[in-house]
């Protein structure tokens, strides 16, 4: 057993001092290694899921409000908790690792005021720490490309629908489906800009038949040109803009 995975077990220990654990589950390469961690701990382990859709009800988040991030894990973390609670398990904790510490997440904030235990950053363990947990334990999450909220598709205070977010949805699936596990496509106003992997850049069959398409998804939530962005897949491409990480 690796360092790294006796330390993580003995923080998970630490913090379900009763045996008994719910996780903030999204499916997502953090909270299923973590979940499976703490299965191997011995721990009770309650699995909670929430409806994103529910978030689109607050304000602040349909206009993509900067702060956007936190109106919506307060809710979520709120709603998780209680059912935790409800069901016995006094103890939430989520996926946050070591990496999200050093970069702009108001979602955050939200974390320390409804008490949610982050035992991966706790731990020190950084994503690609974690992946490699993930190795150890034969996980297929540990190979699963990182998934950030489709919201950091759009610029900052740009409002958006469930339509426009199923939009982008449908377009990165298509985008995948031509020949890659991972892309973003990014929106700005009736442009659409595709990140792709930096190495297959010079690859990618990006074909009119295959822009048509993108563009019967796309068309109707403004777009009309697509092009691929030659800097390729990255995050932090809003903050480029001055204004969002993703």
């Amino acid at each position: 057993m690796s360092d790294n995975l006796t330390k993580l077990i003995a923080t998970l220990t630490s913090v379900a001092q009763d045996g008994k654990l719910a996780i903030a589950y999204s499916g997502g390469v953090d909270s299923t290694i973590l979940k499976e961690v703490a299965l191997l701990a011995g721990l009770d382990v309650l699995p909670l899921t929430f409806d994103l859709d529910k978030s689109m009800e607050i304000e602040e988040v349909r206009n993509n409000d900067h702060e956007r991030c936190y109106y919506c894990k307060s809710l979520m973390m709120r709603s998780l908790k209680a059912e935790a609670i409800s069901r016995g398990y006094n103890v939430l904790c989520d996926g946050t690792n070591a990496d999200d510490l050093g970069e702009y997440r108001p979602g955050l904030r939200a974390l320390k005021e409804n008490d949610v235990i982050s035992p991966i950053a706790l731990t020190g363990l950084t994503k690609a720490e974690l992946r490699s947990i993930g190795h150890e334990l034969s996980l297929d999450a540990a190979d699963k490309p990182s998934s950030p909220c489709l919201l950091t598709r759009f610029p900052y205070d740009t409002p958006v629908s469930k339509e426009m977010l199923s939009a982008v949805a449908a377009a990165e699936d298509m985008v995948k489906s031509a020949g890659t596990d991972n892309c973003r496509v990014r929106i700005f106003g009736n442009l659409s800009l595709i990140e792709l992997p930096k190495d297959i850049l010079g690859s990618y069959n990006f074909s009119d038949s295959l822009k048509s398409d993108l563009l019967s998804i796309l068309s109707p939530i403004g777009v009309s040109n697509i092009e691929i962005d030659p800097k390729g897949l990255r995050s932090g491409t809003m903050d480029e803009q001055g204004e969002q990480n993703g």
